[in-house]
């Protein structure tokens, strides 16, 4: 996937570190600066590479500074699965192809934020450059990696005085911004999909080992603007539809696609609610822009102004 060079859609969390949800009463208490303890300390003990999926994905956090109110982070993740690259020269239509090698991967990179100071919840604002690759469920899976290590395990006594070991866990979820209904009336509503997971036993047993998730997908095509009656409309078939899809209500998933003014396609999970879908909201992404010199899809560094506009970005919502 090509990037833009003067601009970068930024997405706005929220991420907490805590113990397991099972926990013991005895368990001892987690901060973000936990994690960038071990962040550094893997960076600095060369052991901060994540392979994944199947060993075709890499992931690693090379830079790692702060602030007096901030945590900067350089992610970095690295995908074999992917193509080579094609250019086109406009005036004369001839076209550069640069192949891939066979253990060469696609490589980006994203700056991530994170506010020292905690919401009245424990968690802390996150912002985090959107690439390929580097989303929300993929850095919460990279920080429970990183701190699921002995060395980064905390210790505390049972009621019985014995030692127990606890390994922290992270939740982190987007900010919520405007409805799918407050979108819609300068977008375009694209499709509805949907996304039914089947549990399928080839041999007619259960043990998980042998289960085969099957996955079937239907889109409902729209592509036009629509008025709050007309979606509603179309939000109030969800239910009856859903129910004849194979996976039924309780293992389909729902994605609403808009289309707004600037070009930009917001999608979002919603739930089986009918109309309700209206009210539903989309994760909060904010735009970065006019960089110069020109964005690249990878960085050696910290880009002194991504930093300073992604700063700036974080104290408005802090605002």
């Amino acid at each position: 996937m090509a990037l833009p060079r003067n601009y970068r859609w930024i997405a706005v969390g929220n991420v907490r570190i805590r113990n397991r949800k099972n926990a013991k009463h005895f368990a001892p208490e987690w901060q973000i600066a936990d994690l960038i303890d071990a962040l550094k300390d893997r960076i600095k003990r060369g052991a901060a590479r994540r392979l994944y999926s199947k060993k075709s994905r890499m992931m690693w956090c090379d830079h790692v500074t702060e602030t007096d109110r901030f945590y900067h982070l350089l992610l970095q993740v690295g995908d074999k699965n992917v193509t080579g690259v094609s250019f086109v020269d406009f005036p004369t239509m001839t076209t550069r192809d640069i192949e891939k090698k066979e253990d060469e991967g696609g490589h980006y990179a994203a700056h991530i934020l994170i506010k020292k100071a905690t919401d009245p919840l424990g968690g802390h604002l996150i912002l985090i450059e959107k690439v390929p690759g580097i989303y929300f469920a993929s850095v919460k899976d990279h920080f429970a990696w990183a701190c699921r290590d002995p060395l980064y395990e905390k210790v505390a006594q049972d009621d019985d005085g014995a030692n127990v070991r606890f390994k922290a866990s992270f939740d982190i979820v987007g900010h919520q911004s405007k409805t799918i209904r407050e979108a819609l009336q300068t977008g375009i509503l694209q499709d509805v999909e949907f996304i039914s997971h089947e549990q399928n036993f080839p041999d007619g047993l259960d043990e998980d080992g042998i289960i085969e998730e099957v996955e079937h997908e239907a889109r409902w095509k729209i592509k036009k603007r629509v008025n709050d009656q007309q979606a509603k409309g179309i939000f109030k078939r969800v239910p009856d539809f859903i129910k004849g899809l194979k996976g039924g209500v309780d293992h389909t998933q729902i994605f609403v696609r808009i289309k707004a003014d600037n070009g930009q396609i917001k999608r979002t999970e919603v739930q089986h609610n009918g109309e309700e879908i209206l009210e539903q909201a989309f994760v909060q992404n904010e735009i970065v822009s006019d960089f110069d010199p020109p964005l690249t899809q990878r960085y050696e560094k910290f880009r002194d102004d991504m930093i300073e506009k992604m700063t700036k970005l974080a104290n408005s919502l802090g605002a």
